[in-house]
């Protein structure tokens, strides 16, 4: 009995082996399927995304395609529209040439047979003839396009075509307008420089004064202070010796005046001890010198100005090419010319003429000891612009 219920047991422990080995076997090859599944989801989404991407530049491609189709059969269009506008403007040229080229034949032979009409007449008809034909070509050749249109515009013609004296009043107005428009801007820019001028005279002004106080403060302070010292060095000596000591060879002042020119060392031989009067002469000698340079500034800033208005209106006149007219009012610069002077009774007597032609001359005076002006004069500000 025993036996056979242990075979029994065997027998059923090896039928749960094998169905637990299949048991594993089946979970092992469910754990691969998912596996693997999951990798085939995730591949066939890759290929989707791959497939839409695919498509999209397949679709900008065809559309690019397309577009540089248009544009070229665009840029054919218009090299072949441009082809035809060449052919039609050869065609245009060569028939405006042959026609220049019958006028000029034409020309010749109306010359030829003028020439051959004053050689039958006399010597005084030859004359007559040529200065009419003078007066003729100049009463058209003179005129400008502004005059030509107010000419155009007239429709009272007088004998043979000529524009009649109204037409030629009006342009001569319309001509005299344009001229005192000129004049006026010139006047204007005149009236600017010279406000400018007087800026520049009334900061000068204000500065040399403000020197001047400043300078005076420091005579006074330095005065004071020489009297001090004397002061307390005759007391010394006093109080040492008994005596006041005897000056030096060679006072300060005769030592100042030693560096001062031979004729201004010269003037005053009693103030030579003073070191105040020979200060005052060295300043005064320095704002002369100072303000003959800002004299010089100022008119080198006025011929820098006219050379620029002359440089302007030849360049105006080159481009232009005026031709002279009969008109009243021929050269408005002769008109608006003015004679503008800067005159300095010390340093300097400058003039200028503010036109196209620029004259300038300056002449130097001697110095008048006994008038006294402006002495010193700075630059002109950066806020003033010539």
């Amino acid at each position: 009995m025993l036996k056979t219920e242990l075979e029994a047991s065997q027998r059923q422990l090896r039928g749960k082996e094998e169905a637990l080995k299949i048991l594993q076997s089946m979970a092992i090859l469910g754990k691969a399927t998912s596996h693997t599944q999951a990798v085939l989801q995730k591949t066939m989404e890759q290929n989707r995304s791959l497939e839409k991407e695919i498509n999209a530049l397949q679709w900008e491609i065809e559309f690019d395609h397309n577009r540089f189709k248009n544009i070229e059969e665009s840029w054919i269009q218009k090299y072949d529209r441009l082809n035809c506008e060449n052919a039609v403007l050869k065609e245009n040229l060569k028939v405006k040439t042959e026609e220049i080229k019958m006028l000029k034949s034409d020309n010749a032979v109306l010359n030829q047979r003028y020439l051959e009409a004053l050689a039958m007449l006399d010597i005084k008809q030859q004359k007559m003839a040529q200065e009419n034909m003078c007066c003729d070509k100049s009463g058209f050749a003179e005129a400008s396009g502004l005059e030509l249109a107010v000419l155009g515009a007239c429709l009272c013609h007088g004998p043979g075509g000529n524009p009649c004296s109204c037409a030629r009043m009006a342009a001569s107005t319309r001509k005299l307008l344009l001229q005192l428009k000129r004049e006026l801007e010139l006047l204007q820019k005149s009236k600017e420089e010279a406000y400018v001028m007087a800026d520049a005279f009334r900061i000068a002004f204000e500065q040399q004064l403000m020197r001047k106080n400043d300078q005076a403060l420091q005579l006074t302070q330095m005065d004071k202070m020489h009297k001090k010292a004397t002061k307390w060095m005759n007391w010394k000596h006093l109080k040492e010796d008994g005596f006041p000591s005897p000056r030096s060879k060679k006072t300060f002042g005769q030592r100042l005046l030693g560096m001062l020119p031979s004729e201004n060392s010269s003037k005053r031989m009693e103030d030579q001890d003073s070191p105040q009067e020979v200060l005052k002469m060295l300043i005064d000698l320095l704002n002369d010198k100072e303000e003959a340079l800002a004299h010089q500034r100022k008119v080198s800033y006025m011929l820098a100005r006219a050379l620029e208005d002359k440089d302007t209106a030849s360049k105006e006149n080159k481009e232009k090419n005026p031709i002279k007219e009969n008109f009243p009012f021929n050269n408005p610069w002769r008109k608006t010319s003015e004679l503008s002077v800067l005159g300095d009774p010390i340093h300097s007597s400058v003039c200028i003429l503010n036109s196209v032609g620029c004259i300038c001359s300056i002449q130097h005076s001697q110095i008048d000891p006994n008038y006294r002006t402006l002495k010193r004069s700075h630059s002109l500000p950066s806020s003033i612009i010539f």
